[in-house]
């Protein structure tokens, strides 16, 4: 693959990718970052010093831990397999762009587990107990924490009921939160590696440049399905996880439109990011439903074609 010099992800973008990670993540953040880099040296080597002490580090990452219980197997198991999907179809397909061969990975570890888990249900309610327990864990120390830094904004009992509406919420989703931070964790794992391995590999572009195959849409018509038909809870839940999924690409999308279509500069996305920040359920609405529509209108062609006939 040869290394395209122009319009790649900048440092910037990935300490957003970062940060990305460690807002979704239902895991350890570093833990599927770090194999997944590993998993790349193994297979694909390095030429820069610099590379083998970015993996040392991210040994140390993977193996280190104050206590090792259930968890800690399950991040690793997941990362372990995730990775060496991911790894596996990069061989195979390497001309293949990142977001093919990230999905594809994925698409093969939920397939995987969803035909463990019908196959042996017992487990699947062991690892709902096990992330059940983390999150709930994770809100208890976010709360001590607040505690600890009273400033008498809010009032104790309503920031816990807001704590535990929110670990309600990701308990229910936390398959769509792993599979959005997934991809994000292959995504820094690539872009690090790429930059530090002295490869000739194409790296990941600007993300005014992310969007994905049109089809997938059937993805997001089939969580709506699922969720209306509501037959089950088992059906519905796999449905609402889908749903959020590709919920969270489309915004994404939509997004990437955005800083396309208005020629942001700096200040411009400082203030997107204010915006997100102040009224974050309406932006992330209104770039859903630039995402979404733009599989019909293609508006990053559009606009390139307006910049070409006003020249």
């Amino acid at each position: 693959m040869e290394n395209k010099n122009q319009d790649q992800l900048t440092g910037l973008g990935a300490a957003g990718l970062l940060c990305l990670i460690l807002l979704i993540s239902v895991f350890n953040p570093g833990v599927v970052v770090a194999i997944s880099f590993i998993w790349l040296v193994v297979v694909f080597g390095l030429t820069r010093w610099i590379g083998w002490g970015i993996a040392i580090v991210s040994g140390i990452i993977v193996v280190g831990a104050s206590d090792i219980e259930a968890l800690w197997y399950l991040e690793r198991s997941w990362s372990i397999l995730l990775a060496g999907c991911f790894a596996s179809i990069t061989m195979v397909f390497p001309k293949a762009l990142f977001f093919d061969r990230a999905m594809g990975s994925l698409f093969t570890m939920l397939s995987v587990a969803g035909v463990f888990f019908i196959w042996n249900s017992q487990y699947w309610y062991l690892v709902d107990d096990i992330m059940n327990q983390n999150i709930m864990n994770n809100i208890k120390r976010s709360l001590m924490m607040f505690s600890e830094m009273d400033t008498g904004i809010m009032s104790p009992n309503i920031v816990r009921e807001m704590a535990m509406k929110m670990a309600g919420y990701q308990f229910r989703f936390f398959p769509a939160l792993l599979s959005l931070s997934s991809l994000a964790s292959m995504a820094a794992a690539w872009w690090g590696y790429v930059g530090l391995s002295g490869k000739r590999f194409r790296n990941l572009g600007r993300l005014n440049q992310f969007t994905f195959n049109d089809h997938l849409v059937w993805c997001l018509i089939l969580g709506l399905v699922a969720v209306i038909w509501d037959s089950s809870d088992g059906l519905s839940r796999v449905g609402e996880n889908l749903v959020l999924f590709m919920t969270g690409l489309y915004v994404m999308r939509g997004i990437a439109v955005v800083f396309v279509a208005t020629g942001m500069l700096f200040f411009g996305k400082m203030s997107l990011l204010l915006g997100l920040i102040l009224f974050g359920p309406i932006m992330l609405l209104i770039a859903f439903a630039i995402g979404l529509s733009d599989i019909w209108f293609d508006y990053r062609n559009r606009v390139g074609m307006l910049k070409e006939s006003n020249q």
